[in-house]
């Protein structure tokens, strides 16, 4: 089913290592490849391990034309990405970041990183001039967190406003949303 091209926000993903396991490697990207030849979108994938892969990729993504949606997939604490042996605050993260997604959506697969106090997620859009922060408050099971993020991603296909968008989601999905601890923040 296609959807106005209007809507479409492709998705620029950026994954770190889940576990030491590099020969059979868990990752996204089956997932990213389901949602692109569902919503007929393109999506970047990137690898991010240490903080500089991280400052490196984000520049590579900034100002991408089609694209609205940041994918962080990796570990998570409370207010931190968790990469290989390294964690990055949210507030560095929103310097690397500058404005360079202005009105994408950001996408914390990673769980836990949005469980802190409110101003310091506000303080991140305004940084950032995101339209929207999205994420899991808690620890979430890997299976749990890609059965919502593919939802999500399709589910994004069809708003352009970000408020109508998550009234809607928290609504029809609101078992998996209490049961994941998903959270979103609008600007």
């Amino acid at each position: 089913m296609g959807r106005a091209r209007s809507h479409k926000k492709n998705i620029a993903c950026v994954e770190s290592l889940w576990d030491g396991n590099i020969e059979s490697r868990l990752s996204v990207v089956p997932l990213l490849e389901l949602a692109s030849r569902v919503d007929e979108l393109k999506f970047s994938y990137l690898t991010c391990n240490t903080e500089e892969e991280l400052k490196f990729n984000l520049g590579k993504l900034k100002n991408r034309r089609g694209y609205g949606i940041l994918y962080l997939s990796c570990h998570g604490r409370p207010g931190e990405l968790v990469l290989d042996q390294t964690a990055v605050e949210i507030e560095k993260l929103a310097q690397y970041m500058g404005e360079g997604f202005a009105n994408w959506v950001v996408h914390f697969g990673s769980c836990a990183t949005i469980n802190v106090p409110q101003a310091r997620i506000s303080k991140f859009i305004a940084g950032t001039a995101v339209s929207m922060v999205v994420g899991y408050k808690t620890d979430v099971d890997w299976i749990d967190s890609a059965a919502v993020d593919l939802i999500l991603f399709d589910r994004l296909q069809e708003y352009r406003e970000m408020h109508r968008f998550w009234q809607h989601f928290k609504r029809r999905y609101r078992d998996l949303v209490a049961v994941t601890g998903l959270r979103a923040f609008l600007r």
